[in-house]
């Protein structure tokens, strides 16, 4: 490829970069540079909640969903034990609804998206190099299939190279941790009682995702607690499968134990991270790369698209060539995306807290069984509908104190409930008021 200008080179074309890049104005001469173009097969990036659906809808984008076998998400099944309930997203009624799909699909369906675009060119290579010049982002030197490397320029280059970015400590003050591992396989030939719902299992000691991909397959997600990754030798797999079957319900047992047959699981761990981007001209960190939360509550992609939304709106109309007015979109952008995305950061952290604590867990399963508001109030946060932090807190609490009764009847588990949800809650607030950029 010749050495040439533009406005926006993205870096990454998967669902952050891919999806930015697809939602410019045709006017807005990109290079996108992917460091793998073949379909993934990835246990990320599956079940995207209503306002995922709606926030590519008004980047006229929904069409990317089709053709891909993707299945209707209507609510969540909560299983503990014998006992279970569903709860229904409010939207479903209005026509909304969640959505499950296979994360290679989806990016192939972005991808040629991108081909078809006369203003966008898609082109495989490793990036080795961020260019500088007076703490300004130039463009970036990247690898080609052949070897060779080749040099290009823009006034604006997005990071979007995905959770295990290799160029986000470039750009950011990263903090990032790991909380857990999901270990997922594909299961088959499944009869649900619920097929068109989320279900979540939490029984044992760590909660189990289960949700539709595609026709006859649902993806099972598996959490493991803690920092280091589980150990896939036969004995120790051996011991999860025990663990598994024990919790598991019994409709469910048979098509496990075949895909572990069949199958490998495929392992990812799970991030907590809000980074804070430096001050550096020319430069924007989008997606997983600025920003991950735990995915038990499939908040990823609406995250993404909202922080897409934002930048877009900061963007729209700005004369590239005008580095100030450029500077000054990206700045804004930093400084308004954590009002949309808290509280799906703030829900996803914090239930993952809740349903690793027995009593908690027990607590939020009794309110959420409750229905009416109890239900769908929260659920409404998790599609990412709603976005208001107060009623997300009031919901929170009123989990841990939805009997004052037993301050007097059972004053030491009472006090204990309570201290727990703040001991939950109050790191994961104060992580959420570091602001995005240094």
């Amino acid at each position: 490829m010749s050495t040439q200008e533009f406005d926006i080179i993205v870096i990454g074309a998967g669902v952050a970069g891919g999806i930015f890049a697809a939602s410019q104005p045709a006017s807005t001469r990109i290079l996108v540079v992917e460091r793998d173009l073949t379909e993934p097969d990835r246990i990320i990036g599956e079940l995207m909640q209503p306002r995922g659906i709606q926030a590519l809808n008004e980047m006229n984008l929904g069409h990317l969903l089709e053709g891909i076998d993707a299945q209707e998400v209507n609510g969540y099944n909560l299983i503990k034990g014998s006992e279970r309930f569903t709860i229904n997203y409010d939207e479903v009624e209005k026509g909304i609804h969640g959505i499950g799909l296979r994360n290679g699909k989806f990016l192939t369906n972005i991808r040629k998206e991108l081909q078809q675009r006369e203003n966008i060119t898609l082109v495989q290579g490793n990036i080795t190099q961020i260019l500088q010049e007076n703490n300004t982002v130039t463009g970036v030197s990247y690898t080609q299939e052949d070897g060779t490397t080749v040099s290009q320029h823009a006034k604006l280059t997005i990071v979007s190279d995905g959770p295990m970015s290799m160029l986000r400590d470039k750009l950011s003050k990263v903090n990032k941790k790991v909380t857990s591992y999901f270990m997922g396989l594909v299961l088959k030939d499944l009869d649900l009682e619920f097929p068109s719902y989320g279900h979540m299992i939490v029984t044992g000691e760590f909660p189990i995702l289960v949700y539709p991909i595609h026709t006859n397959a649902y993806r099972i997600l598996i959490d493991y607690p803690g920092g280091k990754a589980p150990k896939m030798g036969k004995d120790s797999i051996e011991r999860i499968k025990e663990s598994v079957v024990k919790i598991l319900p019994q409709e469910m047992v048979a098509s496990f134990l075949k895909a572990l047959e069949e199958d490998q699981f495929k392992v990812m761990p799970n991030h907590a991270m809000k980074n804070q981007a430096f001050r550096m001209k020319g430069a924007v960190l989008l997606g997983d790369s600025l920003n991950m939360r735990h995915p038990l509550t499939g908040g990823g992609m609406t995250a993404t698209f909202t922080d897409i939304l934002c930048l877009n709106e900061q963007l729209a109309g700005i004369d590239f060539r005008d580095e100030t007015k450029l500077q000054s979109a990206v700045n804004a952008y930093y400084n308004s995306r954590g009002k949309n995305v808290e509280t799906i950061n703030i829900l996803a952290n914090a239930l993952y807290g809740v349903f690793t604590n027995d009593e908690l867990k027990e607590a939020c399963f009794e309110y959420l069984q409750k229905g009416g508001e109890q239900a769908t109030g929260p659920l409404s946060i998790l599609s990412g509908i709603n976005r208001n932090k107060q009623f997300l807190l009031k919901h929170f609490f009123k989990v841990a104190m939805q009997h004052p009764i037993h301050f007097i009847t059972k004053p030491a588990k009472q006090i204990r409930l309570y201290k727990n949800a703040k001991g939950i809650l109050y790191p994961i607030l104060k992580d959420e008021d570091v602001p995005a950029m240094l």
